[in-house]
Parts: C-alpha cells; structure tokens; sequence
C-alpha cells in the first residue's frame, strides 16, 4: 500500500519524514506566504517523492485563480517535486509541466457518484494528458462503493481512485486492495474530510497484509 501523506504546513515536514511515507502532498492551496520557497525547504529536508498540489474550490480546495494563475504558481515549483497534480481544468498547462521531468496526476474530484461507463469515460480523458488517473468521488449507497470497487479493480492500471467525506472512511483503506495506487493521510491536520491519520492508516495496512 502506497501512503500518501498530505501536508499544509512546511514546519511539520521533519515529523512527517519520521513516518516514512511513501509520498508527501505539499497541499499549495492551504499554505500561505512564499510557497516557492517552503517547497524547496521540504525538498531540501527529505529525499521521499513530493506531490504538488493546487486544488480548485471546485474540487474541494481552496485555491480561486484561472487557470493562467494555476500555471504561474505551479511552473516554477514542478522542477523541486516528482509529481504535480492536475485537475481537468488546468490540462491544457499539462504539457508545460511535464517537460520539466515531472510525472502528472492527472485529478477529478466530484461530490456525484458516476455510473460506471461514466467512470470509464472520465479516466480516458484523464489518462489523455496524466501518467496516473485519480478519480474521487463520493458514494451515497453500499451499491455505489461497489461499484467503486469493481471500477477501480477492472480499470487499467495505474489509477488512483478515493473517495469524498467519512460516511465511507474505511474506503480509503479497502481501493488499495483492489488496484489503487495510492492512498491519503494527513499526520496531524486533515485536508479532507474523512482522512486517517499516517500511523491508523499504517496499522491498517500492516493488518491487511
């Protein structure tokens, strides 16, 4: 199991690092002040792979730009991670970001439940411009979290796949199982509802294996 630890503050990099993470997600929409400078601070501290990510309002973030903005913050910091995350909105700067050595998680988050030829559809278009699908969404019903499952287990790999909020929290523990790549965590401050934190999720998955 892949775990991703989601962060928002450059200061708690040296207790994340202690955890051994398999990624790191420096959460650029919820840090403040000069985030060029705290991302070359977190990679100057650890050698684990950095997610950059400049999440949209839409999709659950806080960040309000167009996509112009998104570019301008984001370009200049692809060059200090191992993968930036890019929304559908913004995949027209994918191109310019990848040429800067960078692998793209390519991102879709959604408060719906799409059917699953709809999932299918929204990980082509994501596949079209990204190295990974992530595609989350938020199940209403057990119907619906099984077909989750069953899209994330069917799909091409590798796909990311999660959910939105904590009525199915233990998701987040279960996708792996079944083909996602990645997972996510926070070690302190969740930036997003229903999150566990590095070491439960750690627990979890040395009980699953």
């Amino acid at each position: 199991m892949k775990i991703v630890v989601s962060v928002e503050d450059a200061g708690v990099i040296d207790e994340v690092v202690e955890y051994s993470p398999t990624f790191i997600e420096i959460r650029l929409d919820r840090m403040g002040g000069d985030l060029l400078e705290q991302v070359q601070s977190i990679r100057e501290k650890t050698d684990i792979p950095l997610i950059a990510t400049l999440r949209s309002r839409e999709e659950g973030g806080r960040f309000v730009g167009d996509a112009d903005l998104w570019v301008r913050i984001v370009g200049p910091i692809a060059r200090y991670v191992d993968f930036v995350d890019v929304e559908a909105r913004y995949r027209d700067h994918a191109p310019l970001i990848k040429s800067q050595g960078v692998q793209i998680l390519a991102s879709l988050h959604t408060s719906e439940m799409p059917s699953l030829p709809e999932l299918g559809k929204i990980e082509e278009m994501l596949r079209s411009y990204g190295d990974i699908p992530k595609i989350v969404v938020k199940p209403r019903t057990l119907d619906d979290l099984f077909d989750l499952i069953t899209f994330t287990h069917r799909a091409q790999k590798p796909i990311c796949t999660s959910i939105m909020g904590s009525e199915f929290r233990y998701a987040r523990a279960i996708l792996p199982l079944f083909g996602s790549e990645f997972t996510f965590c926070h070690a302190g401050t969740p930036t997003a509802e229903g999150q566990y934190h590095i070491r439960e999720m750690q627990q979890i998955a040395d009980l699953l294996k």
